[in-house]
């Protein structure tokens, strides 16, 4: 058996980027930059004023106090929006609003509350000294600096900052059409009261929503029966359809798993087995030139499965700089045991208390209980020759996500 690092090695060397694709700003949400994009000019452009009040000399305005109020005669307003074609000279001052550019001559702003207008003049009852209440040109970005890099998922953050520099339409790479097929003569769907023997198909759902958050577009087919020949042609189906095909269930040596063998007809097997607990059965190869991932039919096996990897698979594919879930190590609150020879995954929740993560197992750890899901925030690392970790211990996590509520609890 090959083990987790070897098989995600292999997984990751089979998958390859997808064409890049120009799409204007407002379309690009959740996409990867393909390119890393500079700023073409400075953030902000110009000196712009960071409240509404008066543009005037800093050298006048430094003089200024409640005491010794300064009056300056008023020549005219700048609002954000107008070009601030106004010059200040001595014994003047502009009105100016926040975010509007500080007029020539002009080098610092005092706040509106500060001051009082009558008659076309206003009385400065505090200091304004250069660069007060002044956004300089640059102040945030030069030209040049790097704006976003090749490889970032677009967020409202990085959307708005390339919107401020006029960059639409941006070259992003679309997330891959996950064709996800499940097998097995069993499954009903979930809004089906089962029959004798019968049981509701949650793994095409799961699936669905793992792609989905991994950043893939779900293709759904319905369930396969455990017939060769509907095997056969569903598989190639997905094959046309998709760009990556990923099937739950039919991957073991039974009677009637028929995905090995309908893979190897269609393309290749490169990959069976992995070491690991839960999920050893993991298949890798091709339909024709379409790659293919295979995951065992238990429910928890498939969460790991995924998250081990199709989910780096889908973010290589999506052209993402950072594959792998970030880990942390936090401290065991109970003991765990199990056999050695394969790396074990225990679900576990996470707590912080005093700046220290805690980890706790969710439950009994097949992978068969579904219920361990709920409240999972991530998988401990058990590795291959170990048998027994003390609570107390600290151990690797790999974070799935982070707790809700108090992280301090």
């Amino acid at each position: 058996m090959l083990s987790v690092d070897e098989a995600r090695r292999r997984v990751l060397e089979a998958m390859t980027p997808l064409p890049v694709e120009e799409l204007p700003i407002a379309e690009a949400r959740g996409l990867v930059l393909s390119e890393t994009l500079l700023a073409p000019h400075p953030l902000p452009r110009w000196d712009n004023s960071a409240m509404d009040g008066y543009a005037l000399r800093g050298d006048e305005g430094a003089t200024a106090s409640a005491d010794s109020p300064l009056v300056l005669e008023v020549i005219g307003e700048v609002r954000a929006g107008d070009p601030g074609d106004v010059e200040v000279t001595p014994g003047t001052a502009v009105r100016i609003m926040t975010g509007a550019p500080v007029p020539s001559g002009a080098d610092a702003v005092i706040p509106v509350e500060e001051t009082e207008e009558s008659d076309g003049k206003v009385v400065v009852k505090a200091p304004a000294a250069r660069g007060t209440h002044v956004r300089p040109a640059g102040d945030d970005l030069n030209a040049g600096d790097v704006l976003v890099q090749a490889g970032t998922e677009l967020g409202p953050g990085e959307l708005a900052l390339l919107a401020t520099m006029g960059f639409s339409p941006l070259r992003v790479r679309p997330g891959p059409k996950v064709a996800i097929l499940v097998t097995g003569d069993e499954l009903v769907p979930p809004e089906a009261e089962p029959g004798p023997g019968q049981i509701r198909d949650s793994n095409s759902i799961a699936l669905r929503a793992l792609v989905a958050d991994a950043g893939g577009e779900a293709l759904a087919f319905p369930p396969v029966r455990d017939d060769r020949g509907v095997t056969l042609e569903a598989f190639r189906r997905a094959g046309e359809m998709a760009d990556l095909v990923l099937s739950s269930g039919g991957v073991a040596v039974g009677k009637y798993d028929f995905v090995k063998d309908v893979v190897e007809e269609l393309g290749r097997i490169d990959m069976w087995r992995v070491a690991m607990q839960p999920g050893k059965p993991v298949v890798l190869g091709s339909i024709a030139s379409t790659p293919f991932l295979g995951l065992p039919g238990n429910p928890v096996s498939i969460h790991v499965g995924f998250e081990q990897f199709v989910r780096p698979a889908i973010r290589k594919m999506r052209g993402c700089r950072a594959l792998l879930r970030p880990t942390i190590v936090a401290e065991l609150t109970e003991p765990i045991t199990k056999r050695p020879g394969r790396l074990h995954f225990v679900r576990v929740g996470l707590r912080l208390r005093d700046g220290r993560w805690f980890a706790t197992p969710t439950g009994a750890q097949g992978s068969h209980i579904q219920s361990s899901l709920i409240d999972c925030d991530g998988v401990a690392r058990f590795d291959i020759e170990e048998t027994g970790i003390d609570a107390g211990s600290d151990v690797v996590v790999e974070v799935w996500r982070l707790p809700e509520g108090d992280h301090q609890s």
